[in-house]
């Protein structure tokens, strides 16, 4: 016969099973230079560029971003005026796997976004993007072992979002 679970066993289990089993996200988009919506409305994106302006370089997350972003802007900087976007990264928080699958862990990305004209290098917008995840136990851990694609992706999402006004999310 089973033994009985005794009440702090029940408890224990209720609180950590959320934090073993758990994963949130949130992410900001703030204008620095807030494109019109006609200016908005003519970008199309021909050039991407991506600097990393943190203490460790990071070329996975600099390239899955390069890419996130070309296929991105194609689905959403649809205008007629050739841009050049300069993304450059200022703060990459990586994740501790270890430390997700005991306690949760938060990964964070900001970086800024510049949409130039190609023409005469005009500031059309420039944004301020930050995602941050926080991340816990087993699910947690799987989640982040492709942490720069992921985090590439929803940056670029999140940009066609709030600028563009689409949601890639949507769209699959």
């Amino acid at each position: 016969m089973l033994a009985k679970i005794s009440s702090h066993t029940r408890i224990a289990g209720a609180v950590l099973l959320p934090v073993l089993l758990s994963a949130c996200a949130s992410s900001d988009v703030t204008g620095v230079t807030t494109a019109s919506q006609d200016a908005v409305r003519s970008i199309r994106v021909s050039e991407v560029s991506v600097t990393m302006q943190t203490p460790k370089p990071n070329p996975l997350l600099e390239a899955n971003m390069k890419s996130a972003l070309e296929a991105a802007m194609g689905k959403c900087a649809t205008g007629t005026v050739d841009h050049r976007l300069a993304i450059t990264i200022t703060d990459f928080e990586e994740q501790d796997v270890a430390k997700a699958i005991l306690v949760g862990d938060e990964i964070e990305l900001e970086g800024r976004a510049k949409f130039a004209n190609a023409a005469d290098e005009t500031v059309t917008g420039e944004y301020f993007v930050e995602n941050s995840f926080f991340w816990g136990g087993f699910v947690g851990a799987a989640m982040m072992s492709d942490a720069e694609k992921q985090l590439s992706e929803d940056f670029a999402a999140n940009l066609c979002e709030e600028v563009f006004g689409v949601d890639l999310k949507q769209q699959g």
